[in-house]
């Protein structure tokens, strides 16, 4: 349930942050977004010394410092220079961080072959299933990440919308990718790599609706039309968040599945912020707001179907005997 559950918090953690702002608690305006992670964060502490299980670490297995430190470096400058080059027109600064972050890779790349305990092992990327899926879901929630965040963007600047009010504008979305995620566990293990198919189908079909509202209604559409379109897209993108890792790790050893996972996950992370960066970029730079959003849609629209033609290179199915992804 963990990749699910992470697509949620993902589209839902700017639900809330909408209500937070329009609460405006002590006069702080959107500040409480931030300080709420204190509180969260302190639950969360208290909750993983009570309950989590406690592991005895085995002094056999070593972890590459030098690896580790040059992938954070990489991973530091890449999201960095994306998200400050979305926010400063691309400044030197963001540009700069970015080629950081390019070298910073390429030296954990070339680590990543010397070191004698790699952090991702090598033969991971000569597994043609694998490598697709990692290209797939590089793609995928880049743009389905991006759309969520022009969504609001346009709701509220285009729209008019409060942020109390573009929440609700957004439940649509999210509630539908919890739908397609609970849909995508019980017919994931029957349909394999078919529901990823399907699942970007919809997404397209979702994303097409939006798009069309746009370019009939522009400016004057209204929440509530937006909201069936924002419900197939989610259950589109829900019913392909967990369930593509579960198929990219299908055909991997399992001695690589540690490695394998922890490689996903961080491409996850990575696009987020390369979704919210260049769909928002490609928004920005659009003219008047429903041009923009014309534009952010088939941008979306376009790079989920540059990822149809990766899915038949994809493991058939799940790990036999693996119904969930090891996040």
């Amino acid at each position: 349930m963990f990749g699910p559950l992470l697509g949620i918090a993902t589209i839902g953690g700017p639900v809330l942050a909408g209500f937070l702002i329009d609460a405006d608690f002590a006069g702080l305006s959107w500040r409480p977004i931030f300080l709420v992670n204190l509180l969260l964060g302190t639950i969360g502490v208290v909750l993983a010394a009570r309950i989590l299980p406690h592991d005895t670490a085995d002094p056999a297995v070593t972890v590459d410092g030098v690896g580790a430190g040059t992938l954070a470096l990489a991973m530091f400058g890449t999201m960095f220079g994306l998200i400050e080059g979305s926010e400063s027109d691309w400044s030197a600064l963001s540009l700069g961080a970015l080629a950081l972050g390019v070298v910073f890779l390429l030296l954990f790349a070339r680590r990543q072959r010397t070191a004698a305990a790699p952090l991702i092992e090598p033969s991971l990327f000569r597994n043609k299933g694998f490598t697709s899926g990692l290209l797939v879901g590089l793609m995928f929630f880049a743009v389905t990440n991006g759309l969520a965040f022009v969504l609001s963007l346009f709701i509220q600047q285009a729209l008019g919308a409060d942020p109390g009010s573009a929440a609700v504008g957004m439940l649509p979305l999210t509630l539908g990718i919890i739908v397609g995620a609970g849909a995508g566990m019980a017919l994931a293990k029957k349909l394999g790599r078919v529901l990823i198919l399907a699942g970007m189908l919809v997404t397209l079909a979702g994303a097409g609706w939006l798009l069309a509202l746009v370019i009939t209604s522009g400016t004057d559409v209204t929440l509530l039309a937006l909201a069936p379109a924002g419900v197939l897209a989610g259950v589109g993108m829900g019913s392909c968040f967990d369930t593509l890792f579960d198929i990219t790790i299908g055909n991997t050893d399992p001695a690589e599945a540690g490695s394998a996972s922890g490689t996903l996950t961080a491409v996850q992370q990575l696009a987020t912020a390369l979704g919210s960066a260049t769909v928002t970029t490609v928004y920005l730079h659009g003219g008047a707001p429903d041009h923009a959003m014309t534009l952010a849609v088939i941008t979306v629209m376009a790079v989920t179907v540059l990822c149809l033609p990766f899915l038949g290179l994809l493991p058939k199915s799940a790990p036999a005997g693996n119904p969930s992804s090891p996040h």
